[in-house]
């Protein structure tokens, strides 16, 4: 009797080559989620980071908070909330917070709610950092810059 060479594959060699291929799509589909997350993340940190850098430079442009004191009418608060409003708005319609700390620097920090967790009240403290939100903050020497 000759003995014949089967060729093709074999039922179970099948299945492990199918539940390898399951494995490896699997891990690729779980890939896409955290890129999609990551990419959300990193879109939320340009605009901060570009709303902040905006604030500065209308800091910078409008120099009329430097000579204004606490006394004075309109006060240097009154001033820089009048120079920061359409970043600040813009920062709220992003569901984003703008805030700033004015000393011998400036300090501007936008903060925004971590996706997938329990909502933060932002901080009290400009540019402390809060549990369940992310911040960019920029410090600029603007004084001493004038």
């Amino acid at each position: 009797m000759q003995s014949r060479k089967e060729s093709g594959f074999s039922l179970i060699e099948v299945m492990i080559t199918s539940f390898i291929l399951a494995v490896g799509l699997l891990g690729i589909v779980a890939l896409q989620g955290i890129a999609k997350k990551s990419l959300a993340d990193t879109d939320k940190q340009i605009e901060a980071s570009y709303l902040a850098r905006t604030a500065l430079q209308e800091l910078r442009a409008n120099t009329a908070w430097l000579n204004a004191t606490s006394n004075s009418s309109p006060t240097q608060d009154d001033i820089i909330y009048d120079i920061l409003t359409n970043a600040a708005n813009s920062a709220s319609l992003n569901n984003m917070e703008l805030c700033r700390n004015i000393g011998a620097t400036v300090t501007v920090a936008v903060s925004w709610q971590v996706q997938g967790v329990d909502a933060a009240e932002p901080s009290e403290n400009c540019g402390t950092p809060v549990t369940n939100r992310r911040q960019v903050m920029l410090t600029s020497f603007i004084k001493g810059a004038i």
